[in-house]
């Protein structure tokens, strides 16, 4: 055999031993798995829609003035997604209360737009006068707000007072506030914590009253040119002074001439009576008489002398 014989029957039997291995290698692998079929996944099922919660709120169905006294007509309710904590779900909780500032239509109305405090504890045509007090003039600082008081006043003889006197000036006023209790509640000092707060609670120097506007002049002329005494009543007690018994007092300033008698009822309007205005050569007795002037040259109407008193803003002429 020649050399090229070998190398060829070397190569083959090369070849034989490894075309064995890989029948033995291909025969002992395990056969594979057969692939899994896909698995039908069920759609998950579908939640109905929950209903969003609604809530009802007032709202104005109108543009409001602050002032204004609100009314079932001037209020609407809608619903809305959430609640307002300063809100109000019913309207009627809302007639008969005032609004201080102005309110758009459609706008909700809260807690803050409302009037608050002693505002809302007064009447129609009444104002809150502060008047000074003591523990004399306070009935010995037993008045408390809400009760009912008679005010009494003192004119000492002076320059425009003809004499010392003691009248009663106004009855039934209602005290809103005494020092520091109100008629609306518990003062602020009461929420603070005890070590804030004084050890003793200071004498009242001033009380709150509710005045008709028509008599809030009076109050102030006898407050500071006088002095005042509150009256403790009977709450069931209405006896009141007939005032039209008594000659009425002038206003300081004069009504315009040529008014129409409409016009000229209106004068005694509670606001249009304040505007006019008192005086105090008034407040301590009638009103003065006209002066009477004689052609004489100074004689009076039974041809004696006479003399002219001024008082005040007014004269008078008196015969001696």
């Amino acid at each position: 055999m020649t050399g090229v014989s070998k190398i060829l029957a070397a190569v083959l039997l090369v070849a034989g031993i490894v075309l064995a291995a890989l029948a033995y290698y291909l025969a002992s692998r395990p056969a594979p798995q057969p692939a899994a079929a896909p698995v039908a996944v069920a759609p998950a099922p579908v939640e109905p829609a929950v209903p969003q919660a609604s809530y009802p709120v007032v709202l104005a169905s109108k543009a409001l003035q602050a002032g204004t006294r609100l009314d079932a007509d001037m209020l609407k309710v809608q619903q809305w997604p959430l609640a307002l904590s300063q809100g109000y779900a019913k309207p009627e909780d809302l007639v008969g209360e005032v609004v201080r500032l102005d309110i758009a239509a459609g706008e909700p109305v809260t807690n803050q737009m409302l009037a608050q405090g002693l505002a809302r504890q007064l009447h129609a045509g009444e104002r809150a006068v502060a008047v000074p007090v003591d523990e004399i003039v306070g009935a010995g600082n037993r008045v408390t707000p809400g009760d009912l008081v008679d005010v009494f006043f003192s004119l000492e003889k002076g320059q425009e007072v003809q004499g010392s006197q003691v009248r009663l000036l106004q009855s039934r006023v209602r005290v809103l506030a005494y020092g520091a209790q109100s008629i609306d509640g518990p003062p602020v000092e009461a929420d603070k914590p005890a070590v804030q707060r004084p050890a003793a609670t200071p004498p009242a120097r001033s009380a709150l009253l509710a005045v008709p506007v028509d008599r809030v002049n009076e109050l102030l002329l006898a407050s500071r040119s006088g002095r005042l005494q509150l009256a403790l009543r009977a709450p069931d007690d209405e006896t009141l002074p007939d005032r039209n018994l008594f000659a009425p007092r002038q206003p300081v300033m004069a009504a315009r001439a040529g008014l129409s008698a409409e016009q000229r009822a209106a004068l005694a309007d509670g606001p249009n009576r304040a505007f006019a205005g008192d005086s105090l050569a008034q407040l301590d007795g009638p009103a003065p008489q006209p002066v009477r002037r004689s052609g004489g040259g100074g004689s009076g109407p039974g041809g004696g002398r006479s003399i002219e008193v001024l008082r005040g803003d007014s004269a008078q002429r008196v015969p001696y």
